[in-house]
């Protein structure tokens, strides 16, 4: 109809456009700039509300299809360095790597992205965890040469592998929380670095060993051997997870008032005290101004309520398909969970 009208109107001598043609050139704009929103949705979201990537229609131009791969360039170009969680983030639910992750985290290591951990474990934990499957040593994940975030951000290691400053536990609550320990019947270890120290040998100190890596702690006879040595980092109760929400918390959250500490929850089963301010997103922060890199150079994923300062620290946040409600919600992107390949989409989808 609009070629039509036109040979009418050129027979007249008219120029220009006629009534049909300009309407159609409207609609053609209109379906361009919806495209386009579509792109920007896109790249300012990489996924729909349903966790799934965005995908732009047949019917969509192909400038909003090159925008579709142009935000995947963007973000490869832009995340110089990835933060991974371990606990029900790296680890699937038997504290593993996935194949699928390993070959993700090389192909992004062989892309020139540092890649390093941000944990609630000791540095010793992560070595362990990550050597079996070839992502521990300098130049990979973990090292004592290369740089991590450790028990909470309270260990954390520069490019070098060396110890940033700390700050720790004051002795009356370490005193104190030991006093409750005995007296609850409830298995604490304290975490002094790359070591760990407690007053009695149980089960669970046995299980943080044989299940997530940590180093098994040493036994000393009283509380004062072990004010007597290196400073405490942070304290962790372990136990039944109903004894930690019924009983731990409520105690624990109402005694850190009286002190500059705070509660702090990684999985289901523990509770840890820590020094009140440090989390891992301080720990970030302290590294990114070592390695002289940007917030919007960091890509995050975690799970726990301990990695929201994380993911909030970081220019991209990812959260696993596991993870707590609250941390869902600050990301800026929802993928798989631990035990189906999550670790390797977010790779996938963000930096290769």
């Amino acid at each position: 109809m609009a070629q039509q009208e036109q040979d009418l109107l050129q027979g007249l001598a008219w120029k220009g456009v006629g009534l049909i043609g300009s309407t159609e050139e409207r609609a053609h704009e209109q379906e361009q700039q919806g495209s386009s929103a579509s792109a920007e949705t896109y790249l300012r979201m990489g996924l729909t509300g349903t966790g799934e990537d965005a995908s732009i229609s047949s019917s969509s131009s192909s400038s909003s299809s090159t925008s579709t791969y142009s935000k995947r360039a963007r973000w490869s170009s832009d995340i110089r360095l990835l933060a991974l969680d371990m606990d029900g983030t790296l680890l699937d639910s038997n504290s593993k790597v996935l194949p699928s992750s390993v070959r993700a985290i090389q192909a992004a290591l062989k892309a020139g992205v540092l890649v390093c951990l941000a944990t609630g474990k000791a540095r010793p934990a992560a070595l362990s965890a990550l050597t079996p499957v070839g992502l521990a040593g300098p130049g990979l994940v973990v090292s004592q040469q290369g740089p991590g975030i450790f028990l909470q951000g309270l260990d954390t290691y520069n490019k070098d592998g060396l110890r940033l400053p700390s700050v720790y536990l004051e002795p009356s609550i370490v005193k104190a929380a030991f006093e409750y320990s005995a007296r609850e019947n409830v298995t604490l270890s304290a975490f002094l670095g790359d070591d760990c120290v407690t007053m009695k040998h149980t089960p669970e100190i046995q299980e943080l060993k044989d299940v997530y890596y940590e180093p098994l702690a040493k036994v000393l006879p009283s509380v004062d051997d072990i004010l007597a040595g290196p400073p405490v980092l942070k304290l962790l109760f372990m136990t039944d997870p109903k004894i930690v929400d019924s009983k731990l918390k409520p105690d624990w959250q109402r005694f850190v008032r009286e002190y500059s500490a705070e509660t702090m929850q990684a999985v289901p089963n523990m509770l840890e005290l820590v020094p009140k301010g440090v989390n891992k997103g301080s720990g970030m922060r302290k590294l990114l101004a070592n390695l002289e890199l940007p917030v919007e150079a960091v890509m995050a994923i975690g799970d726990g309520g301990n990695d929201l300062p994380l993911l909030q620290s970081a220019g991209l946040g990812i959260a696993m398909g596991n993870a707590v409600p609250e941390v869902k919600e600050a990301a800026q992107c929802v993928v798989a969970n631990n035990n189906d390949g999550g670790i390797a989409e977010a790779i996938e989808r963000f930096i290769l």
